[in-house]
């Protein structure tokens, strides 16, 4: 049974938070996997990849340590130190020992991962505006804020 022919239970509180946690959640799940799909198919990448480029555009040029990399990732963190590996191979990146602690690398962006990234930020702009499209400018805000209040509250409660 979908959620969209869920019995109508009472219109309580709690079960209209249930249905929005399942709709959140089974829409985060989807959209995962289609930015997954659409970076394999059209970059033979990931979205893990794609978020590790984009912590490091961010820092224009900063290095930042592997473990600080891996806590501001969004998609699965899984094995980083791996994944890391992989994109020094396609030279995406390039890691360098931290001054303080030589246990520890320090990651930037390499000047290819630099080129990949912003043609990978093009097109990725253009699909989430498609994937989008179906809410109107109105819709789209609305979803910010009310998603946007949500997070606020879940950062702030205790794990």
């Amino acid at each position: 049974m979908t959620t969209d022919t869920l019995p109508d239970y009472n219109d309580s509180h709690s079960k209209n938070a249930l249905r929005a946690w399942l709709q959140l959640l089974k829409c985060s799940k989807r959209m995962e996997q289609m930015t997954n799909s659409h970076l394999d198919k059209t970059f033979k990448s990931s979205l893990t990849r794609f978020d590790v480029l984009a912590n490091l555009d961010a820092r224009d040029g900063e290095t930042v340590s592997t473990t600080k990399l891996a806590k501001s990732l969004l998609a699965s963190k899984g094995n980083i130190t791996r994944l890391l590996d992989r994109m020094e191979e396609d030279q995406l990146i390039e890691r360098k020992p931290n001054r303080e602690d030589r246990r520890i690398s320090d990651v930037f962006l390499a000047p290819k991962g630099r080129e990949e990234f912003q043609r990978m930020v093009n097109d990725h702009e253009q699909w989430v505006d498609h994937v989008f499209s179906v809410l109107d400018n109105g819709e789209q805000k609305m979803l910010i804020e009310t998603v946007g209040k949500l997070r606020k509250h879940l950062e702030s409660t205790s794990p």
